[in-house]
């Protein structure tokens, strides 16, 4: 059925190009403008059109146009080479097929303004803490990213930017939805003249979840600091902070594990970093600290069976810290650019009862990359040596191309080596029990980690093809990527059922391609469709397997004042091993700028009622209404 439907897809768009040669010269790119500057993929500036890899960008307009809450909805719901998945314990995000092994590590890294936010006690960031308001873009970089980022940059980078300088302005964001949801948003920022740039941003919000389950909601409260002063040329400085504090309700329903309604995670977590750059002629030097400190509470049901939904609950908690140093120059040259730097981090995490005390580790690296413009060619290599304390050493290399055959048509290849290092809870996890059915009755299934854990490595291989117009784009590539050492959890011993561990396990192939099209219908209208395959070999379990296709469709109508809207058809609803649920489900959303400054938006999901799954047997929720509003100064 998918395929047909993409097909009429095909042909509609073919008849909308030629319409739109008629009816839009000059419009103005709503989505995946060509010439969008980015710097996450090689944490160096060129136009996307010139990647040596996959970039996706999410512009403030895309971003307000989705009516996307959180950056967890964002990328789930419009952007095809992610899939939201519904743990018993956590909500994660799967990039072209990287399922979690865990339930926690997404396998890929997430950035705030470039700083890492992936913890070291649980090797995850939760996308559904951050609220979108304060994020002015979304740059995705696919492919291993090692190379430049270390651990955890597996298989992509996602590097969420804010709000700062001129981009910003004093806000207020708040809305309602059914069942007690609420958003509320506040952000403050000094004069744009002004010498030192100052912003404050504080966020508010409950997300009500599915109204099919019990305690499946998300309470969220965050605070952001932003501090910068001087240039490049004499000296810039940059002050970052945010606190997460994210109270979640749990599934407790995946893998055959005995629901737990009343079992609840709770996330709080402080991130910072002070930067420094100077330029030296042609040399810029970038120094900067950056930590992350924090705590993870589990409050579960431990010590009885969940069977009246009334046991009491173990407080379980569980703390961690990072402090690193880093420093690097990038050389602008005529013909090239190059980069060199060092990077140290330290990490702790402790927890008498679940991590047998306090656990340490120390990283050293070194790495470099050079690109360089040869007449039509784009070409980059890089390398990176890790130094682990625990774990050994990893090197990861990179290298790729863009060929600028025309204006129009742009090739690229690319390849490279990265690794996900183990998480503390990984390594050192006791006392962590599930419950699982076992002949009708609830039995404690114990979680044990394994110190001697390697880190998981890929080896992937990209070939991509890019065609512009000055009214529709077509962008498709091929990926495949060689997974060595998957982490997951496994019986420890024959004779003992109730035991499990995580071990390295797994070494299969992932591998697919992804097609998509943007089209300038008029100068305000315009529609994209994106289609993503993946398959998979080897031996890794069927139930760990992502959706093995997606497709995203989206019309968007954005004039400057009045009523604009969205409409985004997903494909299937969820997706998630056996507990696929095939079909369309779409959001729409509708926004009405009032003036310049301020507009309400209107924002409905599971538009049509489809029959949705949050995991293996627990259905999703009905269609849901959220009203907002937002006021700029």
């Amino acid at each position: 059925m998918i395929r047909c439907i993409l097909c009429l897809a095909g042909v509609v768009s073919i008849a909308v190009i030629a319409q739109a040669q008629r009816t839009s010269a000059t419009g103005e790119w709503l989505f995946a403008d060509p010439q969008e500057i980015i710097q996450t993929a090689t944490r160096t500036e060129r136009p996307v059109a010139e990647s040596f890899t996959t970039v996706r960008v999410i512009t403030r307009r895309e971003i307000e146009l989705s009516g996307a809450q959180t950056i967890q909805e964002l990328l789930e719901r419009f952007v095809v080479d992610f899939e939201g998945q519904e743990s018993s314990q956590h909500r994660f995000l799967s990039m072209r097929g990287a399922y979690s092994s865990s339930e926690f590590n997404e396998r890929m890294l997430f950035l705030l303004d470039g700083q890492p936010l992936n913890d070291v006690l649980l090797g995850n960031f939760p996308a559904m803490s951050l609220s979108t308001h304060d994020v002015e873009r979304i740059e995705i970089a696919f492919g291993p990213g090692s190379a430049m980022y270390g651990p955890n940059a597996f298989a992509g980078v996602v590097n969420i930017l804010t709000q700062q300088g001129d981009t910003g302005r004093p806000s207020l964001w708040n809305g309602y939805a059914e069942r007690g949801g609420y958003t509320a948003s506040l952000r403050w920022m000094n004069a744009p003249d002004a010498p030192s740039k100052l912003s404050l941003q504080t966020s508010f919000w409950r997300d009500p979840g599915s109204d099919r389950i019990r305690n499946n909601d998300t309470q969220v409260r965050t605070a952001r600091l932003a501090f910068s002063q001087g240039t490049p040329e004499r000296g810039l400085w940059r002050v970052n902070y945010i606190y997460n504090d994210m109270d979640r309700g749990l599934v407790g329903m995946r893998y055959y594990t005995y629901p737990t309604p009343t079992d609840r995670l709770f996330w709080r977590t402080h991130y910072w970093q002070a930067a420094y750059q100077r330029a030296f002629g042609d040399a810029l030097q970038t120094t900067r600290l950056y930590g992350v400190a924090g705590d993870t509470i589990f409050l579960k049901v431990q010590d009885q069976p969940p069977l009246t939904g009334n046991e009491p609950r173990t407080r379980m908690p569980l703390s961690q810290s990072m402090l690193a140093a880093e420093t690097y120059f990038q050389w602008n040259l005529p013909n090239a650019q190059l980069l060199a730097g060092v990077d140290y981090r330290t990490m702790r995490a402790s927890s008498s009862n679940h991590l047998g005390g306090s656990r340490s580790a120390t990283n050293f690296a070194l790495y470099a990359q050079g690109e360089w413009q040869l007449g039509r060619w784009r070409p980059i290599l890089g390398a990176r040596y890790d130094a682990h304390s625990l774990y050994g050493s990893q090197l990861s290399p990179r290298a790729g191309f863009t060929y600028i055959a025309s204006e129009q048509h742009r090739l690229r290849a690319s390849l490279g080596r990265a690794f996900r290092a183990p998480s503390f809870t990984e390594l050192y996890l006791q006392r962590f029990y599930v419950w699982m059915p076992f002949s009708g009755n609830p039995v404690p299934l114990s979680i044990e980690g394994n110190a001697d854990l390697r880190p998981e490595t890929v080896f992937s291989a990209e070939l991509g093809y890019r065609y512009l117009h000055p009214r529709w784009q077509l962008d498709v590539s091929y990926f495949t990527s060689d997974i060595s050492d998957a982490v997951s959890v496994f019986a420890k011993d024959p004779n003992q059922p109730l035991l499990r561990q995580y071990q390295n396990l797994y070494r299969f192939r992932i591998w697919g391609y992804t097609a998509d099209t943007v089209v300038k219908l008029a100068p305000e209208w315009t529609l994209s469709a994106g289609y993503m395959q993946v398959r998979y070999t080897g031996g890794v379990e069927e139930d760990y397997k992502p959706a093995r296709e997606r497709a995203v469709i989206r019309l968007a109508y954005y004039p400057e004042r009045g009523l604009s809207g969205q409409l985004v058809l997903v494909y299937p609803a969820r997706g998630q091993g056996f507990s696929d649920a095939y079909g369309w489900n779409a959001y729409l959303n509708l926004m009405y700028r009032q003036d310049a400054r301020s507009r309400w938006n209107l924002r409905v999901d599971n538009l049509f009622n489809v029959r949705t799954e949050l995991a293996r047997w627990v259905p999703g929720g009905r269609r849901s209404v959220w009203v907002a509003y937002q006021r700029d100064w």
